[in-house]
């Protein structure tokens, strides 16, 4: 496992290919250990993208299970992992739960030097 495959997985939930991205983010998860911080935080992500998922398909039931958990997950992060802000996907997460609009969550990366780009919805179709 790669930075470049962990780019991937971003990619790939970020193009809404939620079901491929959990399986990368997955493939971390196990390298990683899943008692680590880093096993918590893939799992987080892996969550992220079966709510994306199930929320697709209509099963609002376990769309709300999987974003709590990852919710919690989240909050057991560093407000910047690995790049990602985590507080703010959790904060977008948490009003996504309440608001459920018909966008999802990107997970932008930091830029270098620390910058942090902010995250932002994003519509299905764009």
């Amino acid at each position: 496992m790669t930075s470049e495959d962990y780019l991937y997985g971003i990619d790939l939930y970020n193009w809404t290919y939620w079901w491929e991205a959990h399986e990368v983010f997955e493939a971390f998860w196990h390298a990683y250990g899943r008692r680590t911080p880093a096993g918590n935080f893939f799992q987080a992500l892996i969550q992220c993208a079966a709510a994306n998922l199930k929320h697709e398909l209509g099963y609002e039931e376990a769309t709300h299970n999987l974003v709590s958990r990852a919710l919690a997950r989240l909050r057991d992060c560093p407000d910047q992992y690995m790049g990602l802000n985590t507080a703010a996907v959790g904060e977008q997460f948490a009003q996504w739960l309440i608001q459920r609009p018909g966008a999802h969550i990107l997970l932008m990366l930091s830029e270098e030097h620390g910058s942090i780009v902010t995250v932002e919805k994003r519509s299905c179709g764009d």
